[in-house]
């Protein structure tokens, strides 16, 4: 498929490049994944050396997501109401697992817009799908919206007396501690912050990136966003 080194890092670049709203992590795992190509005159030997590091790679983002899970469930109760914003793998798989552990659990997840072009009705569903799409999740398809709610984003504060802590994903950690992620996260942190709720963020190591915005005017937005007047991804200071 590939006659020259040239031709893999032209498409690993074309790849990676709509990632690169999230940050730096993506360009870091590039340099990581073609560092040793150059010095090699054996492409094939080379590809298989790439297909490898990738395989670890997901073994290894799979092994942290159970870390990181594990590491929550221990503060959600039979008793718990969460306030849940995002729509990533690792959300998805922490509302499955943490209603697989715990029966009496309920999550309230935010409706989640502006909406991306393939979910009109913003990131709520889409995280439901992604829950439905777990291991765990499969076998709860039938009474998920037992536990789940979706709520509509200008409910937010109103919500916020009910539940115990705010659980959000990333799309990458800032170099001075703060947050990109999907808009809506400000004013929630805000809400949460004013009425003494904790908020906790599930982020894999490979999104804390090397940059330092200081608003989301600053944000490279993705380009999957359905509208252009209110932003996708927005950034929360430390």
């Amino acid at each position: 498929q590939f006659a020259t080194f040239s031709e893999v890092d032209t498409e690993i670049g074309k790849t990676l490049k709509r990632y690169e709203a999230f940050g730096d992590g993506f360009e870091r795992f590039h340099v990581n994944l073609t560092k040793d190509a150059l010095q090699s005159n054996d492409l094939q030997k080379s590809l298989k050396d790439m297909d490898k590091r990738c395989q670890d790679r997901l073994r290894d983002c799979a092994s942290s997501q159970k870390d990181q899970i594990n590491d929550i469930l221990p503060f959600i109760r039979n008793t718990s109401s969460i306030l849940v914003h995002g729509s990533g793998n690792l959300l998805a798989l922490t509302i499955a697992c943490s209603i697989q552990e715990h029966e009496g659990v309920r999550f309230y997840i935010c409706e989640g817009r502006p909406a991306r072009k393939g979910y009109p009705h913003g990131s709520g569903e889409q995280l439901l799908e992604k829950v439905l799409a777990t291991p765990e999740g499969m076998r709860l398809r039938d009474k998920l919206h037992q536990y789940c709610t979706i709520v509509p984003d200008s409910g937010v504060s109103s919500v916020m007396n009910s539940v115990d802590f705010v659980v959000m994903g990333a799309y990458c950690v800032t170099e001075h501690g703060g947050l990109v992620h999907s808009t809506g996260s400000l004013q929630i942190s805000i809400v949460a912050a004013f009425r003494n709720v904790p908020c906790y963020v599930l982020c894999e190591t490979f999104k804390f990136a090397h940059i330092f915005p200081l608003s989301t005017d600053d944000l490279k937005q993705p380009e999957d966003g359905a509208g252009e007047v209110v932003p996708l991804v927005e950034f929360v200071p430390p």
